[in-house]
């Protein structure tokens, strides 16, 4: 093979410099402010609203603005005499240039009335100064390789997204603006009539009760093994996302995508599973598997089933999939996961409990930070399985491993299957609860549910003729 002399020149550094250019600044926009808030006392707090000292690129306008802080915060008129004396307490009025310097800052505006304009400018330059260091310090932690490459994409996301929070300036709101603001949301609940607010779970008294799972909201779906969490989590993803048309993102660390595909296929054509799965079906059902993988293949649905994921995984994957549906004009509106001990810590920990009140703290923060709700199912422990418990009836205090998962959470609904445990009670095997056992802003109780088994399927209750007619339908060709 010939030599290619231009195979260097492929991986040359490009020939951009940053080390000698003058960071991002707005000099005459720093001035402006400064002489805005010695100029209107007004002026003065609508800045800093706006700005802290390190907004400032120009050291003498930190020490100029943070002496016109300190005033206020005496409580002391601003001015160009104030002004002056805060400095020579300090010993700073020479640095920054003496009262002329101060005079000058005076001159440069003839009006107040455009402080925020100014302010704001001078903001804008200091969030891309921010963006500017910590670029640097990720690559600089990159070529350290002192962490593994997922933690140092996380930190990185973790550090831009803050900066983004950031442009949210206000810290308090007043009262007569939540007032109005409140005002508003009731009076549009009170003209929509619709009690459920957040995205449906198809579970026509549970969305009652709860409103839909909310945006911001940690929800934990927990169960003893084979009490149906997975299934009731996949009747949950069918009825938001291909009925109602919601994007949802399922982390699944405990199945394989083509069996959670298999089990909604199965759920929506109320085809038994393990006959679809031997090709044991009545050839009838055809229809219905075809007409519902249709409507699945277009449905706004994201399945990963990586296995082993960490929390930061986690994160950074669902951070990813919200940006790329943001650029679509979409919105993400729920993210599984299946289920919640599974997930690895990105850290050391000194135990499990550690550990898991670990995942639920970043979990809460995820919803939070995305404003989408997070539905993570998770196991009991085996209280509930005591004998000496009426009925196995789960209990709040039944959650596995961390009491953080209860405190941590909004809303915490428990499946109860009187059925699991008398299997030679005919009566009570198709019945079933969701007890909600925590709810921070709303009602506790519980609510009554059909099961069917062959379709790992979740319902509204039915009445006993329709199920003995479902049941009826399954057959083997």
């Amino acid at each position: 093979m010939a030599y290619d002399k231009n195979y260097k020149n492929k991986f040359k550094k490009p020939d951009i410099n940053i080390d000698n250019k003058l960071p991002p600044q707005a000099t005459d926009a720093e001035m402006a402010v400064l002489g805005a808030m010695m100029m209107e006392e007004d002026a003065s707090q609508r800045a800093m609203d706006i700005l802290k000292p390190e907004s400032f690129y120009n050291n003498n306008h930190k020490l100029i603005f943070d002496a016109i802080k300190n005033l206020i915060d005496k409580n002391k008129a601003v001015d160009l005499v104030t002004v002056s004396e805060e400095l020579k307490k300090t010993e700073a009025l020479a640095k920054v240039g003496g009262e002329g310097y101060l005079t000058e800052l005076l001159d440069k505006v003839s009006s107040s009335a455009h402080v925020e304009h100014y302010a704001q400018i001078v903001y804008s330059k200091s969030i891309v100064r921010e963006l500017i260091k910590i670029s640097t310090s990720t690559i600089q932690e990159c070529f350290r390789e002192e962490d593994e490459a997922e933690n140092l994409i996380d930190l990185a996301q973790e550090k831009i997204f803050g900066l983004s929070k950031k442009q949210d300036l206000r810290g308090f709101y007043h009262a007569k603006d939540l007032s109005n603001e409140v005002m508003e949301l009731i009076e549009k609940a009170h003209l929509d009539k619709n009690p459920v607010k957040g995205i449906p779970s198809g579970f026509t008294e549970f969305d009652y009760k709860t409103g839909g799972f909310r945006k911001s909201d940690l929800i934990i779906l927990a169960a003893r093994p084979s009490q149906g969490k997975t299934a009731m989590a996949l009747n949950i993803i069918h009825h938001a996302c291909v009925e109602k048309k919601n994007p949802i993102a399922i982390f699944s660390l405990e199945m394989g995508r083509h069996s959670i595909f298999e089990r909604m296929l199965c759920g929506a054509a109320m085809a038994d599973l393990h006959q679809v799965r031997n090709g044991m079906f009545q050839r009838s059902k055809w229809k219905d598997l075809t007409k519902e993988l249709a409507k699945l293949a277009k449905s706004p649905l994201y399945i990963d089933d990586t296995p082993g994921l960490t929390i930061t995984d986690i994160r950074m994957r669902s951070r990813r999939l919200a940006n790329e549906l943001k650029k679509q004009e979409k919105e993400l509106g729920l993210i599984v996961i299946d289920y919640l001990q599974l997930i690895r810590s990105s850290g050391r920990v000194e135990s499990r409990q550690q550990e898991v009140s670990e995942i639920s703290r970043m979990l809460k923060e995820l919803a939070r930070t995305l404003n989408i709700p997070v539905l993570a199912l998770s196991q009991l422990n085996r209280r509930s399985e005591d004998k000496s418990r009426e009925g196995n009836r789960p209990q709040l205090s039944d959650l596995r491993d961390s009491g953080s998962l209860e405190q941590d959470a909004d809303v915490v609904a428990l499946i109860h299957r009187e059925g699991y445990y008398n299997r030679d009670d005919e009566s009570v095997q198709k019945k079933a609860k969701l007890i909600i056992a925590k709810q921070r802003n709303g009602p506790v109780g519980d609510v009554d549910l059909s099961f069917l088994s062959q379709y790992t399927l979740f319902t509204n209750p039915l009445p006993e003729e329709v199920e003995e007619q479902v049941e009826s339908e399954v057959g083997v060709f």
